[in-house]
Formats: C-alpha cells, structure tokens, sequence
C-alpha cells in the first residue's frame, strides 16, 4: 500500500466499498465507518459502493437525516431487531405472503406443464422451438425476497434512489444480472448493465437496490422484472434477472478500476486511493466433501475465496504499476501477528470468529465486538500505510492515530 506522493493531496479522491456478508458485514462495516469519521477521511470519500450486507449500512448511511451519531444509533437498532422476525411480520400481515405463495404454484405449475410436453415431444421425435419451453413467461414479482424488500422499504422510510442525500457520498449499490452475468449498478442517477445500457432511477426505492443486492442465492429467489435501457441511442427491453451482488463482486471493488471505459461501464471517475472493507473471514479446512452437496459448496467457496483474492491481488498491482497512490484493506479475518500497531485492547480475529452471514438480530455484545474490531483495524492500518494523509483540520494521521490507536506514534 503506496506512501503518498503528491503535493495536493487534498484533492485526491478517495472511493469506499463495503462488502457483503449479512448483518456480520453491518456491525464491522459500521466500526469501519466511525473510524474514517474520526479520522476525517469520510468526509473525503466521493464514491461508495456496497453489496449485500453492505448495502443495507451504506443505504442507511446516505439516506438518514442527521448525524453520524444519529446514524450509528439507527444501525445499531436495526440490527439488535435484525430482518428474519420483520419479514415474518409482513409475510403475515401484509398481501405480499399471499401473492408469493401465488407466484410459486403458478410457477410451479407453468414448469411442470413445460417438462411434460417436452417429454411428450421427446418420445414422438419431434422438433419443437417454443421459447416457453425454455423459459417461463411468468415473471417472479412476488417471493420471499420482495417481502424482505417491504422489510428494508419500512426501514429505510421508503426512500427514493433520487432522494439519497447529497452532501454524502455518491452510492453505487452492486447487483448481479444471471441472465447477462454482469453487475448490476443501482445509482441516484441511473441503473446500469453494460450488457443492457442505462435505465431511469425515477420511481426506484432505495429498498428495491438494496433487496436486490442482498438476495443471496441460497435462501432467497431472485428479482425478475421487464425494463427498458438505452443504449447506442436505442431503447430496448430486456427482462432482468437480479441476485446478490456478491455473486459477481463481493467486495464492490468492480466500478473503482482504472481503465474502465465510461461509453460502456458505470462511470464512477478515477480515484486516487480506495478503502475496501472485506468482512469475511479466511477459509478453514473443512471435512471431507463426501456427497453432492458438500461438493457443490466446496467448490463455490473455493471460486468465491479466489475471486475475492485475486481483486485484492489487483489492489496492489495497481499500486505497483502507479494506477492507485494507495489503498486501505480493513479486513475482518486480518491476522493480527501483521499488524504493526495494534492497540493494546485489540478485539482479536479469534474473538470474532464464527458469526454467520445471515440477518437474524444480533446480541449487543456481537455489535460492540464487530464494530470495535472494524475500527481498531482503520485506525492501526491508516497509520501504518497512510501517516502523511491529512485531516479535515488540516493535520496529518500521523499526529492524531496515537490517541485512538492506544499507542504512542
């Protein structure tokens, strides 16, 4: 992670991304955060990106009225109720239960009827292109991911992507398009596939990005609709496709590379360093994988493990090749022996080790553990890769890091 060298560095421009990883990737996020403010370096970020987990802190965060204050006590609410017993709540006494059971016995029914007749086309040789066979026309509007969508609208207070405030960061919330096997993008000015073009943000809830971003594939269905894009001055609709974002980039570090090409990507600017706060943990040696199933998920948590590590990988080659002055990797497995200026009341990686990704609410204790974490590792991190950066007062980390790390610089 690069020294910075450049006599302006009040003008360099700083991205953040959030991980995903459930109300885990909140708590640890939310410490990450209150470093950056202490520090002054929030303030200076011009570009977030979330997914997931992420999403949910970063929504919050440039949508809430008030300060940090205000907002710290938002999320620490939101996750002590966590969203498994509010999703309940709304499936029981809302419509969107019943027309999510109706959804799924529709479609149920519309694939069987498909498997039949192409069974029967099978035994009678013969040739049929109905694209009904491949693909269903009922559109997947209602499941339990839309339910927990009316859970993160009532949360968010039904905040429009338009009316994100402007005196924070710009959000870009990431998505996973499985038609296309693209990224997503969610912003207050568009929504974006490079596959499809760009589509109006007009009449978009904040909760309708950050649902789509955090249905992980495994528990929750994905979100189907019709859109129309524009792209190449042509405007055509596409039927999307959409699940969690880690799908594609868990560490949201995708609309931040240098090099993209804004006719086609999501254009995001350069920036000069990047904050990637990664709240995952590093892969223990699981038993052996001896059915299907355990296979199958042996093998995504190894292309998932990879995929992450190679953007990391990229990080640092984009230091070396001087595409990025610098960059910050808050990590929530971090080994803790590399640090070099751990303050001495250390939340340890093996004190927070286990936490499942998942949204059920979380105890007090796990809230202050994750979050003391993420911000004990901003703090020593800043200090040891950025001690020149400065401050919103105009000093530098080098000379206020010593009181918040525990340690003297």
């Amino acid at each position: 992670m690069a020294m910075p060298d450049s006599d302006s560095q009040t003008e360099e421009r700083i991205a953040l991304a959030l991980s995903g990883g459930g109300s885990r990737a909140m708590a640890f996020h939310l410490g990450c955060l209150r470093a950056l403010q202490e520090l002054g370096l929030l303030q200076r970020v011009s570009t977030m990106s979330a997914v997931s987990g992420g999403s949910v802190i970063a929504g919050i965060y440039c949508s809430h009225p008030g300060d940090f204050d205000a907002f710290e006590r938002r999320v620490r609410e939101v996750l002590s109720q966590g969203f498994l017993r509010p999703a309940v709540h709304t499936a029981l006494t809302t419509d969107e239960g019943v027309r999510a059971v109706g959804t799924r016995l529709l479609l149920a029914a519309d694939r069987t009827g498909a498997f039949i007749v192409r069974c029967a086309i099978a035994v009678l040789c013969l040739r049929a292109k109905w694209e009904w066979l491949r693909t269903s026309p009922v559109l997947r509007r209602s499941s339990r991911t839309t339910i927990l969508r009316r859970t993160f609208s009532k949360l968010l207070g039904g905040v429009k992507l338009t009316d994100l405030r402007s005196d924070r960061p710009r959000l870009v919330i990431v998505a996973c398009e499985l038609r296309a096997k693209a990224a997503f993008y969610f912003t207050a000015e568009r929504l974006h596939c490079w596959r499809y073009g760009s589509s109006s943000s007009e009449g978009v809830e904040l909760a309708d990005a950050v649902a789509a971003s955090a249905a992980y594939p495994a528990a929750l269905p994905a979100i189907e609709d019709n859109m129309w894009f524009e792209k190449n001055r042509r405007t055509e609709k596409h039927r999307i496709t959409l699940t969690d974002g880690g799908v594609y980039d868990n560490l949201g570090l995708a609309p931040f590379w240098p090099g993209r090409d804004p006719n086609i990507s999501l254009d995001t600017g350069r920036h000069d360093r990047i904050i990637a706060c990664r709240a995952g943990y590093a892969l223990d040696v699981a038993d052996s994988a001896s059915t299907m199933l355990s296979r199958m998920n042996a093998a995504f948590e190894s292309v998932f493990a990879r995929a992450q590590n190679l953007a990391t990988t990229r990080l640092y080659d984009l230091v070396r090749a001087g595409d990025l002055k610098g960059f910050l990797l808050p990590y929530l497995g971090q080994r803790d022996a590399s640090l070099r200026y751990p303050p001495d009341d250390l939340v340890r990686c093996e004190e927070v080790a286990g936490y499942p990704t998942n949204f059920s609410a979380m105890q007090p204790e796990w809230i202050d553990r994750l979050s003391r974490r993420g911000e004990q590792l901003v703090h020593a991190l800043v200090r040891e890769n950025w001690p020149e950066v400065p401050m919103v007062d105009g000093s530098v980390t080098s000379r206020c890091i010593h009181t918040a790390s525990g340690r003297n610089a």
